[in-house]
């Protein structure tokens, strides 16, 4: 519920920009099906980050066909020399990788295990589960050695392996501050025990080693929004329950050092308030704040803890989307000046404040009208930064610049697809059953224009269903294939989607398999209207919740899709809602809203064929709802059931995950759906 946007300043000269003319290699060939394995290669490059200094850029690197991601570190002062380069060993996942300061890098790895969980983390209550433990460590641009500062080693101390594993299981800690105008020390987090949800806060020097307790967490309260500068705590958050509702709270620091709670920034499982503190504007003495509270969509609003009251008129907002964010400068001279805000539109939209980011943009979108451009990374002497430039037809691509004047192409993530034609998501508004206007990602196949007949189509919900989709690069790769192959896909943003307005979000409640997928049937019904597909070759596939959705449509009689894939799918809703979340706030909050009807109760109904694909490795939706549904269908209609070794639930997945996933949707849709 709290959050602070940490960005690094850029240079306050606005330079005149060079873009390489080798650029030309993103043109484009003859349209052909995109094979799977271009798709499912692991990212060439991925993760880029420039440490605060300046003297390194560190990211992850794919070698060769090698089935996991490397650790690559390079020196900025002479980027003619290759990287630095460390695989990961045994069966462990290097997963993301940043630059800090003082010669330090960060990293996130993860490994599998199975076990008996006996209560910790999600998975199987009783028996054993397969799943991953994460580690947050700490190396050198020599990699001579990862150190785990975060785990806490004292306050485990006298505790048996299992309950060391637990505490990896549900992760040791992480940076909670980057102090960066410090030159060597970062605040982080440790959790205090393994079944808890409370940390301590350590000064942590990261030339020595050395650390020092700050402050902790303690019962039902948690450090919120800390200062950049000093890492002083400004706010802390906390719940409590009456009147038959949980709260959620936070309490401010006032002039004499005590924290008193602010009722006007209350949000309660009734209501559902969007509230969350961006940051201290130290001139004016008041708070950053997002919040819906005023307003359909997520607007900034400057908070006066003093007086506790909202300004009257927003500081940033925007009329058709949510304001997601501010960026904020690190700069010593000029701390806290805020450079520029994010909007949620079809895919993130930055709009920058400040000239130089500004005009970095304004290079970039004239080179590649159409795309998304955002400055992801930059040095604190604000002459080094990254540019990402991307689009639902165009994978992540990265430039840098180390003297602001001209920029060098770093690499692609999917180099394979550099010179592969694609089609362009648009964001499209449809009607609803009941007049409700609902949002959608519309991507036609590739070559197909307006007047050419009316192709196969697929309706693709999102998981969640609290999330949203973006016109972005899909990372799994499934928009692209599909589109490849000829079909057109909706990425229908149903009733209890986030990030499209509150009346989107609350108007989900309760309503799983019912309204909420009245809007998928409705998304098919307006695309055959208008020409985009063919109403007799119309298919649903969606993954997590969107796997839900997939087995919802296989029961409802009457609905318009021929086949359904349903991906690391929900088909016991009953079950779901009565073990929704192990957290007690969550369950308060979204557990009361996961109703409607149930697939698995309504199995007998089921007309139509079906794939199911889940990770044996899935802890947040177990197999167990993709293998009984199968069991009670089987013999009712054409099932299949492809279980994927090693896959959790989340992304990253691995080449041969994604194979397997990909081959069995291809091979379904042409000879079961279609065929």
């Amino acid at each position: 519920m709290y959050q602070y946007s940490l960005r690094r300043h850029l240079h306050s000269l606005v330079a005149v920009l060079s873009v390489s003319s080798s650029l030309a290699m993103f043109g484009v060939s003859n349209a052909s099906e995109i094979p799977i394995e271009s798709l499912t290669k692991l990212p060439a490059i991925s993760s880029l980050s420039i440490s605060e200094d300046g003297e390194v850029l560190t990211g992850l690197v794919r070698q060769g066909d090698a089935e996991r991601l490397s650790l690559g570190v390079w020196d900025l002062n002479d980027m003619s020399k290759p990287p630095n380069v460390i695989s990961a060993s045994g069966d462990v996942d290097f997963m993301r990788v940043s630059a800090l300061k003082a010669g330090k890098i960060i990293v996130q790895a993860r490994k599998k295990w199975t076990g008996a969980l006996a209560g910790c983390g999600e998975g199987n209550a009783i028996g054993s589960t397969k799943t991953y433990l994460f580690k947050t460590l700490v190396t050198d641009t020599e990699f001579s050695e990862f150190g785990e500062p975060f785990s806490g080693e004292s306050n485990l101390r006298g505790k048996t392996d299992f309950e060391k594993v637990c505490n990896g299981i549900n992760g040791t800690g992480g940076l909670a501050a980057n102090l960066p105008l410090d030159p060597e020390n970062v605040i982080i987090f440790q959790r205090s025990s393994v079944f808890d949800r409370e940390s301590d806060y350590l000064k942590y020097n990261l030339r020595t080693g050395k650390s020092e307790k700050l402050f902790s967490d303690f019962g039902n309260e948690n450090v919120g929004l800390m200062h950049p500068k000093t890492g002083k705590v400004l706010t802390r958050t906390y719940s409590d329950y009456g009147d038959g509702r949980y709260k959620g709270k936070f309490k401010i620091v006032d002039d004499s050092g005590k924290f008193k709670t602010h009722e006007n920034l209350t949000s309660d499982s009734n209501g559902r308030y969007n509230i969350s503190i961006l940051g201290l504007d130290d001139a004016s003495g008041k708070y950053f704040i997002a919040t819906d509270k005023f307003s359909d969509k997520q607007r900034v609003y400057m908070y006066d803890a003093r007086t506790e009251q909202f300004d009257s008129t927003p500081k940033f907002s925007h009329d058709k989307f949510d304001v997601r964010g501010i960026t904020r400068s690190t700069r010593d001279d000029d701390f806290g000046k805020v450079l520029g805000y994010s909007i949620g539109a079809a895919n993130v939209e930055m709009v920058y404040l400040d000239p130089v980011l500004k005009a970095v943009q304004d290079k970039f979108l004239k080179q590649f009208p159409g795309k998304s451009v955002r400055i992801s990374d930059w040095s604190r002497d604000r002459t080094k930064l990254i540019v990402v430039v991307e689009g639902s037809d165009m994978p992540p691509s990265y430039f840098l610049t180390t003297d602001m004047k001209s920029f060098k192409f770093l690499g692609s993530r999917n180099p394979e697809l550099s010179k592969t034609p694609m089609s362009k998501t648009e964001l499209v508004y449809y009607p609803a059953r009941d007049g409700k206007q609902i949002p959608g990602l519309l991507t036609m196949p590739t070559g197909w224009k307006k007047g050419d007949p009316a192709p196969s189509a697929i309706i693709h919900p999102h998981g969640g269903p609290w999330a949203r989709d973006y016109a972005g690069w899909d990372a799994s790769g499934w928009v692209p294939f599909l589109t490849s192959r000829g079909y057109a896909v909706l990425q229908p943003q149903y009733r209890g989607s986030t990030g499209w307005g509150r009346d989107i979000w609350l108007s989900g409640d309760a309503e799983w398999g019912q309204a909420m997928q009245d809007d998928k049937d409705d998304g098919a019904n307006w695309m055959v209207e208008n020409g985009y597909a063919d109403a007799d070759r119309i298919a649903i596939f969606g993954y997590s919740y969107g796997g839900f959705a997939a087995f919802a449509a296989a029961v409802r009689p009457g609905g318009p899709f021929k086949c359904a894939i349903a991906g690391a799918g929900v088909s016991d809703l009953t079950n779901l809602g009565r073990n929704w979340s192990n957290n007690p706030l969550q369950r308060a909050y979204q557990g009361k809203t996961v109703k409607g009807m149930d697939p698995m109760k309504n199995a007998e109904n089921i007309s139509m064929p079906m794939l199911m694909f889940h990770g044996d490795r899935d802890v947040r939706v177990p197999d167990s709802h993709a293998k009984r549904f199968h069991k009670k269908i089987k013999k009712k209609v054409k099932s299949e059931l492809v279980i994927v070794k090693d896959m959790p639930h989340s992304m990253p997945w691995s080449t041969k995950m994604q194979n397997t996933s990909l081959q069995a949707i291809e091979d379904f849709l042409e000879n079961d759906c279609f065929g």
